[in-house]
């Protein structure tokens, strides 16, 4: 497996080019790429949007951002970005990508995940592929520290060859166990995935609605996808998901040892055992199960991986993605890479609704969920 994007030059070296005018809709979360935008030299922030005015209004003071919109539509035709953040409700990333491509952009970034169906999805990196368009979806885990150390063990062979991946979230398939799956692509290489199986559960509340971000979603779910290189992730999300594992808890199985991602906050967060043994052992905790360093001259099974030194991955998100316009060279989180997380997170729905196996390429365009949610009468 080659590595790419290891490591990126910090400055970008612009052959008779300026910054680029960039734009970000959706001002929640799109307070962070409006922050990343405004501090890089490759690009020029000349405007955020948000339906509500005083989200935008706060986020231009914070970033210097000169003008705000509150409709999407007016600031491409009156901006003319370059580059376009989309950083709304999932629902709406399809339709805005289109927007953007028909306004000329040049490069968009859209949050994760790329749409909440295959037909948008495919239709989105086509129509960027047809334009010359560089289209990237922010999976910026890919491009952390953590997971790139973690990819660079398993290319040294440090645990041997890989027979499975763990992964567990909280939060909805779709939302957050994204970034599960691409995580898993990622550390595998982008293998094909062979097919998937997975079953899930929809228990409304006063507190669970079924729906988030503008689609409906599951309280919780199993999914198990075998790949082409044999490897096997197991994921679990919602409130089937493991209690005592944190968000986006990642362990890596092989036959030499276990490389475990402690999800996203703990510090250190990255450990392998290989039988060498370590300074840490694994304890339940107040913050869930976790290493915790050894007592006196104790010693554990556990010990830290040593991070690369590079800057966050929203910054190398986008210094990559001038590079990918202005010299055309490749992106970790391009459009079709995030196409084919959707597939699989799309083959696991359509799994539970038919309840068998799936295997991939699947033809399922539709977002399953909603079909299944129809012929339950739980949908018009």
């Amino acid at each position: 497996m080659e590595l790419v994007s290891r490591h990126f030059p910090k400055e970008v070296k612009r052959v008779g080019e300026g910054a680029l005018r960039a734009v970000v809709v959706g001002c929640r979360m799109g307070a962070i790429h409006a922050r990343i935008l405004a501090q890089l030299d490759e690009f020029d922030l000349v405007a955020v949007c948000d339906l509500d005015e005083m989200t935008a209004q706060k986020v231009a003071a914070e970033t210097g951002a000169p003008r705000i919109y509150t409709d999407y539509a007016t600031m491409l035709e009156q901006e003319r970005p370059e580059v376009v953040a989309i950083a709304t409700p999932t629902a709406l990333h399809a339709a805005m990508t289109f927007q953007a491509i028909e306004a000329g952009v040049r490069g968009i970034c859209c949050e994760k995940p790329m749409a909440t169906n295959l037909a948008d999805g495919r239709e989105m990196v086509e129509r960027c592929r047809k334009k010359g368009i560089a289209l990237v979806v922010n999976h910026q885990r890919r491009m952390g520290a953590d997971l790139v150390a973690m990819r660079e063990a398993i290319e040294r062979n440090e645990i041997g060859e890989l027979l499975a991946i763990r992964a567990h979230c909280a939060g909805d398939l779709l939302s957050d166990g994204t970034h599960a799956v691409d995580s898993a692509l990622w550390l595998l290489g982008d293998s094909e995935a062979e097919w998937v199986i997975a079953q899930i559960h929809r228990q409304l509340s006063p507190s669970f609605s079924g729906f988030r971000y503008g689609h409906p979603v599951e309280s919780g779910a199993m999914v198990l996808v075998r790949f082409a290189n044999g490897v096997r992730l197991e994921l679990f999300t919602g409130d089937l998901h493991d209690p005592l594992r944190t968000y986006q808890d990642y362990e890596v199985v092989g036959t030499k040892g276990r490389l475990w991602r402690v999800g996203d906050k703990a510090q250190p967060n990255l450990f392998i055992a290989d039988g060498t043994g370590g300074d840490w052992v694994a304890q339940r905790t107040p913050d869930g199960l976790r290493p915790v360093r050894c007592e006196g001259n104790g010693r554990g099974e556990w010990r830290p991986v040593p991070l690369p030194t590079m800057e966050s991955a929203m910054v190398r998100v986008y210094r990559q993605l001038a590079r990918m316009i202005w010299h055309g060279e490749e992106h970790p989180l391009a459009g079709e890479k995030a196409l084919r997380s959707l597939e699989i997170l799309m083959a696991a729905y359509e799994s539970a609704r038919c309840r068998r196996k799936i295997s991939l390429p699947i033809t399922q365009d539709a977002f399953p969920l909603e079909l299944m949610l129809r012929e339950q009468g739980e949908l018009p």
